[in-house]
């Protein structure tokens, strides 16, 4: 197949369970980029929890973050282009998690928010001790009685932690009848919620207008709900062997698990052998 661009989802594809690229990864990326294909990250995460990815890959052109909600470009930090959840529908959101005891991350162009005595936010913060500062994730912690100062930020994204199913189901359930909001769930006990038509395959598309890319010619790597929409925009979608059975229904090829350096061995055997032939 031509391939203009491989596109990668990050937790739970390009990452290992530790939260680490592998070398295998890194080096088959890498090859992917002297070949002139662009590598491109897309994430639900902000790239403000992706730097440290972005200098490992050396990577060049296109970022896409919060699942679809902000696309930038790497080298010179350009929007090329954002939606965000409007703010009456934002406050609804953080209130309803403050008031049902809910842990969130808010996502905005320069600040991750999160409410106290969230562990997801105390990771981030241990993180941060053990990397440069240019590498560092800005995080910071508001309070109820906060809420109309974040509010004057833009907000892509807000991230519900919570392992119970129950629960978390449940909060899907209650948002999901908002219909100025797209909520999917990302990975086991998260729920991503952006403003309504957010996807990585919309951001994908939006891209691919503004680069005249066929999208036939992209490869693109997921595991999760929040891929789908990815993987019916591009030619040929993979799923990771530990993804979930509706992505891997929407794949054209399953490769081994993200422990498995699972996107290294389909770019060699589909892609690289191919050419080396």
């Amino acid at each position: 197949m031509k391939c203009k661009w491989c596109v990668c989802d990050m937790d739970g594809t390009l990452l290992n369970s530790d939260g680490l690229i592998s070398i295998e990864n890194e080096s088959a990326l890498k090859k992917l980029q002297e070949m002139g294909i662009e590598v491109i990250i897309a994430s639900g995460r902000t790239d403000l929890m992706m730097k440290s990815y972005i200098k490992q890959l050396e990577l060049k052109g296109h970022i896409i973050c919060c699942n679809g909600g902000l696309v930038k470009k790497i080298e010179t930090d350009e929007v090329i282009y954002k939606k965000l959840i409007d703010k009456e529908t934002a406050e609804k959101v953080i209130k309803y998690c403050f008031e049902n005891a809910v842990n969130f991350l808010v996502y905005t162009i320069d600040m991750v928010y999160s409410n106290s005595e969230n562990q997801r936010a105390k990771y981030y913060e241990n993180l941060n001790s053990s990397l440069s500062q240019e590498f560092r994730i800005p995080i910071d912690y508001i309070e109820y009685a906060e809420i109309d100062k974040l509010l004057e930020k833009d907000i892509f994204k807000v991230l519900i932690i919570e392992k119970d199913d129950e629960r978390k189901d449940s909060i899907a359930r209650h948002f999901s009848d908002v219909t100025e909001l797209a909520v999917v769930t990302s990975a086991k006990g998260l729920l991503d919620i952006m403003a309504s038509g957010v996807s990585k395959g919309d951001a994908i598309k939006k891209l691919s207008e503004e680069l005249k890319i066929d999208l036939k010619e992209v490869i693109a790597f997921g595991d999760n709900y929040n891929d789908l929409e990815m993987f019916e925009a591009v030619g040929f979608p993979v799923a990771m062997e530990n993804a979930v059975e509706d992505i891997k229904a929407h794949s054209k090829f399953i490769t081994r698990s993200n422990d498995e350096s699972g996107v290294a061995y389909a770019i060699d055997n589909l892609f690289l052998k191919h050419k080396q032939s």
